[in-house]
């Protein structure tokens, strides 16, 4: 989902769209659905609404021409943003940071080099194999200049869908507010499709990538009338083992 849509919204893509093959799974197991047959969201429902977000920001390969980002800001007013652009080795150490700050005009999309980030020439997609990869992740995130919060985020991997599993040091707070209970989640290394199992709750915001030290809120919504208290596990493709969380009483 993400990477049709992302290839669909791009600047200078001449194709009509992407193909949402089903709505929701007509009976209990596995199925095209972007719902399971319960109603729930599945993790295609959650790739596409962070891949519709009106304000985005897109990772593309270009091959040769190295790592393309796309800007898209579809509201009716402009956006002022704080571009950053991190490369990761071992999804931990960044070995590139770079930040820009800019105005997004309303109803306006726009592509630029991610060469033109950095002081230095750094091969993002590791096109031209001059040694071994210096990093494995690269992310590009938009943010409020004033609070700090996101907007967006874009991931990409060189090397595709490999990963190795390790120890992430994910951690995992289940807290009450006045809204009902929420997640708060952060990791020592990127940790990939993180997904929260909970038998009472279900994650508002589920199956995305979770950067090193970025605590990410997630409210957690009521499966059922008289779930009191969060009880489950937050799972990682890349980690070796889930992390168990428990809410106070």
């Amino acid at each position: 989902m993400d990477a049709v849509f992302a290839e669909w919204r791009r600047v200078g893509f001449s194709c009509a769209g992407g193909l949402v093959w089903m709505f929701q799974d007509v009976w209990p197991g596995a199925g095209w659905g972007v719902v399971d047959a319960a109603g729930v969201p599945k993790a295609a429902w959650h790739a596409l609404h962070r891949a519709f977000r009106p304000v985005q920001v897109l990772l593309t390969d270009e091959g040769g021409n190295g790592l393309a980002i796309h800007l898209l800001n579809e509201t009716a007013a402009p956006v002022e943003a704080v571009m950053s652009l991190t490369a990761l080795r071992r999804g931990e150490v960044p070995v590139l940071r770079a930040e820009r700050t800019l105005t997004l005009p309303p109803r306006s999309a726009q592509v630029l080099p991610a060469s033109s980030l950095p002081d230095r020439f750094v091969d993002l997609t590791c096109a031209y194999r001059f040694g071994p990869p210096t990093h494995d992740a690269v992310v590009a995130a938009l943010s409020d200049p004033r609070s700090g919060a996101s907007v967006a985020d874009a991931f990409y991997f060189p090397r595709g869908g490999r990963m190795e599993r390790s120890d992430l040091g994910l951690r995992a707070r289940a807290e009450r507010t006045a809204e009902g209970w929420t997640l708060t989640l952060s990791s020592q290394r990127l940790a990939r499709s993180v997904h929260i199992e909970d038998d009472g709750f279900r994650a508002e915001e589920d199956w995305f990538h979770l950067p090193p030290g970025e605590d990410r809120r997630v409210r957690l919504i009521p499966c059922r009338p008289g779930a009191a208290v969060p009880d489950g596990e937050v799972h990682a493709l890349n980690g070796l083992e889930p992390t168990r969380y428990r809410g106070a009483a």
